[in-house]
């Protein structure tokens, strides 16, 4: 059990627990806070929609009181006007109509609105037998004006058609009898009845004089009253005129009395919106039918709520069609279809305060992690790589020692005798000694590039020069591992600015990996080559071993490793190539594998030929 917590794979299982209290923490309270925050958004959307619905219900019945009110008020203002403000138009027509037709234009320097251009009385030809008989009646007992011929600009309205058919005006009827129904029944009065009714309008004639006498009535006071009469169904009753003495509202009940019912909107048919009254003379009834424009009217419309809704869309109530109450004007069969509320929606949600503080502590742990798991690794990989130093240098420290102490051991005993043998075990020894000398040189190496860059001592030197000085030094070496060492220069008279004894150093070492890990080779020769290429010379160390596997073509260069495949009986410690390679870097060039596997093992140096800064 204590072999798994030891080393990188116990550092890597301490590692992961850590991780994983530390994201299943951290991702708890995220899960638990973010669920805290949509359950918060959710009730707030809820709470949004819930006020803009409220809002826009408002808004919407403001604006339908807007409408209303306007409506209303134009509505009282066209039933108030006096009859004797208009005159009879005649209306040519050049088929036989089955009812008959007058038509009303205000007497010039009288203001109607603007949206109510037309108005006719049109009544049954049972009733009127003809248009001049509708005539007569209409100004004589309405104070009409007498007929005047059509101005230059008069044009028929298409209404005139459709108002001249029997079908369409009892259609007509049917709608306002079915709307006055409501309010009040019109039925043929008698001579009593008419001079209760005139006498009670010439009663509210004079107070209406007493009260403008004492104070004036503001004039919006005065529309919502009369609105409000109009909406009770209030029929006022004209006498007709017998004289140029006979003013309205005298009483005298040998005439022929009018009432004139409240007004009703409704569509005539797909294009045409009328307001219509019954207007009962005697025992005969017409119809006042007044045309409104409908593209101005909603123009008008649209710019009275403007500003509470931007994009209304009205819609006509035709016949037969069930209004909407919450959106339908009680003055016009009229449908608003306005703006939709803007509602908050999850959708919209962004980077709130909340999750930008999540995504930092997310960062800042990752950061964490990422930091306490290389650390831990390089603390690990350090501790090993002193392991691996300690028992590599204890082993190559206690072979050579044994060796020495061992024929040491012979010598001073007297125990070899012969001289040829003699001189073998010296050169042993001396062999032994240099293979300690250099073991201990590069862990001092070693140590000193730990603590900090080393000074350099550059000189020129030829390449040819520094290639012999290799040769000389390291030939005996690999005759006694017999390797034959072959030295290439095809770089002429290059010179090279540097360090040299950096530079043997290097192909010192290249020299001696080949000689230990190439041993067993069939071919034993070692290469060492020179060659010339855009102001670098370039080194070549090349053997015919086994090479180097390409999991292992990095990890090589780093202190205490060695490959994985290698004779372990070749000794070493791993220090050989790490130390190349930074004095390589140290000089301002660079060393590397080209060619490691099946082949052997090829090492090319590349340094500049100009020095690159002085250390």
């Amino acid at each position: 059990m204590r072999d798994w917590l030891r080393g990188k794979r116990g550092g890597l299982i301490g590692f992961l627990a850590i991780v994983a209290l530390v994201v299943g923490g951290l991702g708890w309270v995220t899960a638990d806070v973010l669920r805290l925050e949509r359950e918060q958004f959710a009730s707030r959307c809820e709470a949004e929609h819930v006020r803009a619905e409220a809002d826009w219900a408002g808004k919407r019945r403001l604006a339908l009181w807007r409408l209303d009110t306007q409506i209303y008020n134009d509505f009282a203002r066209e039933a108030n006007l006096p009859f004797e403000s208009y005159v009879a138009v005649d209306t040519p027509r050049t088929e036989p109509a089955e009812t008959t037709i007058l038509e009303l234009m205000p007497v010039p320097g009288v203001a109607t609105t603007t949206w109510m251009p037309r108005r006719f009385i049109v009544g049954a030809a049972d009733d009127w037998r003809s248009d001049q008989s509708l005539r007569l009646t209409v100004c004589r007992v309405l104070n009409v004006s007498d007929r005047a011929p059509a101005p230059p600009s008069y044009r028929p309205d298409p209404l005139l058609a459709e108002l001249a058919h029997a079908q369409t005006f009892r259609k007509l009827l049917t709608e306002v009898h079915q709307q006055q129904e409501q309010l009040s029944k019109l039925s043929p009065i008698d001579d009593k009845d008419a001079e209760r009714q005139v006498q009670a309008n010439a009663n509210s004639n004079s107070q209406a004089q007493n009260a403008n006498a004492q104070q004036k009535i503001d004039p919006d006071a005065a529309l919502r009253i009369n609105r409000a009469k109009t909406e009770k169904g209030y029929t006022p009753a004209f006498p007709s005129k017998d004289g140029s003495d006979m003013k309205r509202g005298a009483v005298d009940t040998k005439q022929v009395f009018a009432l004139v019912g409240p007004l009703f909107p409704l569509w005539l048919n797909d294009e045409h919106l009328v307001v219509a009254r019954l207007v009962q003379i005697g025992p005969k009834v017409a119809c006042e039918v007044t045309l409104l424009d409908w593209p101005r009217l909603r123009s008008m419309l649209t710019e009275i709520i403007g500003d509470l809704f931007p994009h209304v869309v009205f819609r006509p109530v035709r016949d037969g069609a069930q209004p909407d109450p919450d959106r339908a004007m009680t003055a016009l069969p009229i449908e608003l279809d306005p703006d939709p509320p803007t509602l908050l929606t999850p959708a919209a949600r962004t980077w709130t305060p909340l999750r930008i503080g999540l995504a930092l502590a997310w960062t800042a742990a990752l950061i964490a992690l990422t930091a306490v798991g290389l650390g831990g690794w390089s603390l690990i990989d350090l501790s090993e790589r002193r392991i691996r130093f300690v028992s590599a240098v204890t082993h190559e420290l206690r072979t050579p020692l044994t060796t020495l102490r061992l024929y040491l051991d012979m010598l001073t005993g007297g125990l070899v005798k012969e001289e040829r043998q003699k001189e073998e075990y010296l050169h042993t020894l001396h062999t032994e000694a240099d293979r300690l000398h250099r073991l201990i040189g590069n862990v001092l190496d070693f140590s000193r590039l730990e603590n900090g860059r080393p000074r350099l001592e550059r000189s020129d030197v030829a390449v040819g020069a520094l290639l012999e000085q290799v040769r000389h030094t390291w030939e005996s070496h690999c005759q006694s591992a017999d390797k034959d060492l072959i030295v290439e220069n095809t770089a002429g008279d290059a010179r090279l600015f540097t360090d040299v004894q950096l530079v043997h150093q290097i192909l010192g070492n290249l020299i001696d990996n080949a000689c230990k890990y190439s041993r067993g080779a069939e071919d034993q020769r070692l290469w060492m080559r020179a060659t010339a290429a855009d102001a670098r010379l370039v080194f070549e160390v090349e053997d015919r071993g086994p090479g180097v596997s390409p999991r292992d073509g990095q990890a090589i260069f780093r202190p205490f490793r060695r490959g994985r495949d290698v004779d372990v009986t070749a000794g070493g410690v791993g220090l050989g190539l790490a130390l190349a390679q930074r004095w390589a870097e140290l000089l301002g060039g660079r060393l590397e594998l080209v060619r490691g596997n099946g082949t052997g093992a090829c090492f090319r140096l590349e340094l500049p030929t100009k020095p690159v800064g002085h250390v």
